[in-house]
C-alpha cells in the first residue's frame, strides 16, 4: 500500500499539475497541459490514427465534458466518425471559442450540417470490409459492383502498402455534382472546372454518381484511386505530399482489375510529350494544396500523367520495397531528396510521342446541367465533331438511320470518317452502331477497335464492342468489353441486358443480378 503510495506522489510531482501544487501555478500549468492534451487529440484526429484519438478524446470528454476546445476536438472526432449531427453539436458548443479556433468552429459546424443533410436520406450497402452510402433509387445499382471492386482493392493495396483497414471504410456515393460541393470544401465551379469528381477526405471515400455525368466516368477506377488515398493517409500519417498522394492514387486506380501500374494512356502520353516540347509542365508546387484548384481538366489532366510517372520511375528503381520505405521516411519526419530534375531527365528519355489526331478533350467530364437532366446522353451528339463538313455528313447520317434507312446512314458515317479518321470516338461509335444494325457485326467492330485503342475510358466503344462479340457468339469476349462499359456507364439498360444474355451463356451465376437491373433501368 505505501508503495503504491509512493508511486502514485512521484508520478504526481513528475508532472506539471504535480509541481504545480507546490509553485503555487496550478492555473497556469493546468491550462498549458488542457491544450497540449486536447492539440494532441486534434493532430492524432488530423493524421487519420482515428482510433488512438478516441482514447484521448474519451478521456478528454469525461474529464472536461463542457471545455469548448474538447467540444472542438470531440465535433473532429465525430466527423470523421460519420456521426455528422453529433458533430455539429459539438461544433456549436466549441462556437463559444474566440479568434481563429472559433471561426473554424463555425464554419465545422455548417459543414457538419451540410453533411448530415446531403446523406439524410441515404441507404447503407454493407459488405465485410466497406460500407457503401447511396440515395436510394437507380443508385442501388452501383452498390454491389462497387462492393466488389472495393474487396479487390482491399486485398491487392494491402500486398502493395502491408496494410490494410481492420474497421470497414465509409463510402458515400452524392447524386449530384452540388453534393459533392456542400460536403467539401470545393465549389461546384472548381469541381467542374478540375474535373474533381471524388475525394478521400475525413476518413471516408466520396464520389459522385455517374448519373450526375452525360456519358458517365471510369466509377470503379475512381473509387480504387481514392481508397489508395485512404490507405496512403493512413500509413503515413497524413505526411505525405500531394504530388506523390497523387501519384500513388492514379498508379493503384486500376488494381482491382490487374497489377499496379498499367502504362500510359495515349491521352496521358499525348498530354506529356506535348508539355514537355512547349517545356509546359505543371509544377510540384501548384499541385498545392489540391489539383482540385488547377484552372482546367486539361491541366489537371497533365498533372495526374506527371505523377503517375514520377511513382512509375521510383517503381522503376526500387520496386515496392522502395516506395513503402519511402513512405515510411515522410511518416518520421525525414525529407525527401530533391529528384524532380532527375525524374525530368528520365521522362524525356522516354521518348514520348504525341498522337497527332487525338482529341484530349473527349476524355474530359461532361456534367449535366439544368432541370429535366436525363439519364443517358443524347442520340444527336454531332456537335463534338469539330470538322463542320464531317458534322454535316454525321448529323445527315443520323437522320437517315433514325428512318431506318441504314445503308444511306453507313454511307454519310464513313464520308465522315474519312474526314476525321478511323479513331473519331464519335463517328467511329455511329458507324459501328450502324453495322451492328445492318447486322454486321465484323464491321462493327472493326470501326470500335482503333478509338477504343486512343480513349479506353470511354463507355460507347466498350458497349458497342461487347454487343459486336455477343453478335458473333464469343460471350467472353462480350464479358470483356460490357463490363468494362458497366465500370464507367452503369446506368445503360443495354450493357445490363447483354451482359445478363452473355454470363446465362457462360453459367455465370450474376445473371439474375443483371436481369433485375436491365428490367429496372428499362
Amino acid at each position: 500500500m505505501r508503495t503504491r503510495e509512493k508511486g502514485y506522489q512521484l508520478s504526481a510531482l513528475s508532472s506539471p499539475l504535480g509541481w504545480c501544487l507546490i509553485v503555487g501555478l496550478c492555473s497556469v500549468a493546468a491550462s498549458r497541459v488542457e491544450a497540449a492534451s486536447t492539440d494532441r487529440a486534434y493532430a492524432l484526429v488530423e493524421e487519420q490514427r482515428i482510433d488512438e484519438a478516441g482514447k484521448e478524446i474519451e478521456a478528454l470528454v469525461k474529464a472536461r465534458p463542457h471545455d469548448p476546445e474538447v467540444a472542438f476536438v470531440e465535433g473532429d472526432l465525430l466527423l470523421h466518425r460519420g456521426e455528422y449531427a453529433r458533430a455539429a453539436e459539438r461544433f456549436g458548443e466549441a462556437g463559444k471559442l474566440r479568434g481563429r479556433t472559433g471561426d473554424e468552429a463555425r464554419r465545422m459546424r455548417e459543414l457538419a450540417l451540410a453533411t448530415a443533410g446531403a446523406t439524410r436520406t441515404m441507404v447503407a450497402a454493407r459488405g465485410k470490409h466497406f460500407v457503401v452510402w447511396h440515395a436510394p433509387g437507380k443508385d442501388e445499382l452501383l452498390a454491389s459492383y462497387a462492393l466488389a471492386a472495393l474487396d479487390k482493392a482491399w486485398a491487392a493495396l494491402g500486398d502493395d502498402f502491408g496494410w490494410r483497414p481492420a474497421d470497414p471504410v465509409r463510402v458515400e456515393i452524392y447524386p449530384e455534382v452540388a453534393d459533392l460541393a456542400k460536403v467539401s470544401t470545393l465549389t461546384e465551379k472548381e469541381i467542374e472546372t478540375s474535373g474533381t469528381i471524388a475525394l478521400c477526405k475525413y476518413n471516408r471515400l466520396m464520389i459522385v454518381s455517374p448519373r450526375a455525368l452525360i456519358a458517365g466516368y471510369p466509377w470503379i477506377d475512381t473509387l480504387t484511386h481514392e481508397y489508395t488515398h485512404y490507405v496512403v493517409t493512413r500509413v503515413s500519417h497524413n505526411t505525405v505530399p500531394i504530388w506523390l498522394h497523387e501519384g500513388l492514387a492514379k498508379f493503384e486506380e486500376r488494381r482491382w482489375r490487374g497489377p499496379s501500374g498499367g502504362g500510359l494512356t495515349p491521352v496521358m502520353e499525348h498530354l506529356l510529350a506535348t508539355g514537355l516540347h512547349h517545356n509546359h509542365l505543371i509544377t510540384f508546387a501548384e499541385m498545392h494544396p489540391s489539383m482540385a484548384k488547377l484552372p482546367s481538366q486539361e491541366d489537371t489532366a497533365l498533372a495526374f500523367a506527371e505523377v503517375y510517372t514520377v511513382v512509375e520511375y521510383l517503381h522503376e528503381r526500387s520496386g515496392w520495397t522502395g516506395l513503402r520505405a519511402l513512405v515510411s521516411r515522410m511518416r518520421e519526419g525525414k525529407p525527401l531528396e530533391e529528384f524532380e530534375r532527375d525524374w525530368k531527365t528520365w521522362l524525356k528519355g522516354r521518348k514520348l510521342k504525341t498522337h497527332p489526331g487525338l482529341l484530349p478533350a473527349e476524355t474530359e467530364l461532361r456534367f449535366k446541367k439544368g432541370a429535366g437532366k436525363t439519364t443517358e446522353a443524347s442520340e444527336d451528339d454531332s456537335a463534338r465533331i469539330g470538322e463542320e463538313r464531317a458534322r454535316k455528313l454525321a448529323r445527315l447520317g443520323g437522320m437517315l438511320r433514325a428512318r431506318k434507312r441504314l445503308v444511306a446512314a453507313a454511307a454519310e458515317y464513313e464520308k465522315a470518317q474519312g474526314i476525321v479518321g478511323p479513331g473519331h470516338p464519335t463517328v467511329a461509335n455511329k458507324l459501328a452502331r450502324t453495322y451492328l444494325e445492318l447486322g454486321d457485326p465484323g464491321r462493327a467492330i472493326a470501326t470500335a477497335e482503333p478509338a477504343l485503342e486512343l480513349y479506353p475510358d470511354q463507355a460507347a466503344p466498350n458497349a458497342t464492342l461487347g454487343d459486336a462479340w455477343l453478335g458473333r457468339g464469343d460471350m467472353k469476349k462480350a464479358v470483356r468489353f460490357l463490363e468494362a462499359a458497366l465500370a464507367i456507364n452503369p446506368f445503360d439498360p443495354a450493357v445490363h441486358c447483354g451482359l445478363e444474355r452473355a454470363y446465362r451463356q457462360l453459367e455465370d451465376g450474376r445473371a439474375d443480378d443483371e436481369a433485375r437491373a436491365c428490367q429496372m433501368l428499362r
